[in-house]
């Protein structure tokens, strides 16, 4: 009985660790919105400073990286890291906004992976030595 239990655990633990996708729906008013007022909010959300790394990818395709030096109603000043240069953009001259730094998402989904990982050996071995006192994984008897 110990044993069915004990793998009723170890597969109910291992397909948790495979999680499931869930997806979320947008609101239909974000979807709606035009591409220069999502890069307006954008950049509010972004804020301005030092401190808020960017990235800004302008429709003629050029990459550049610093920070929001001020946001206004048409147009927003971005101060270039490498020459320290401040910039006034349109927000119909830009395509794309990022926040620069941090974690990717492929990195945190392989950090998250290796804790469950991590957590499902310690929960199989914790089980293997409390509840299998002859247990060994040798052919040997």
């Amino acid at each position: 009985m110990k044993k069915q239990i004990s793998v009723i655990l170890i597969a109910s633990l291992v397909s948790l660790s495979w999680g499931s996708n869930v997806f979320a729906q947008g609101s239909a008013k974000k979807d709606q919105a035009s591409p220069v007022e999502k890069i307006k909010a954008k950049i509010a959300k972004l804020g301005a400073g030092k401190k808020e790394r960017a990235q800004i990818k302008l429709q003629t395709g050029e990459k550049i990286k610093g920070y929001v030096s001020s946001a206004g109603e048409n147009d927003f000043a971005f101060t270039e890291k490498s020459s320290g240069l401040t910039k006034t953009f349109s927000y119909a001259d830009v395509a794309e906004v990022k926040k620069s730094g941090g974690l990717s998402t492929a990195a945190k989904i392989g950090i998250g992976l290796g804790i469950g990982v991590g957590v499902l050996a310690i929960v199989a071995v914790y089980i293997s030595h409390h509840l299998f006192d002859n247990f060994t994984l040798s052919n040997a008897r």
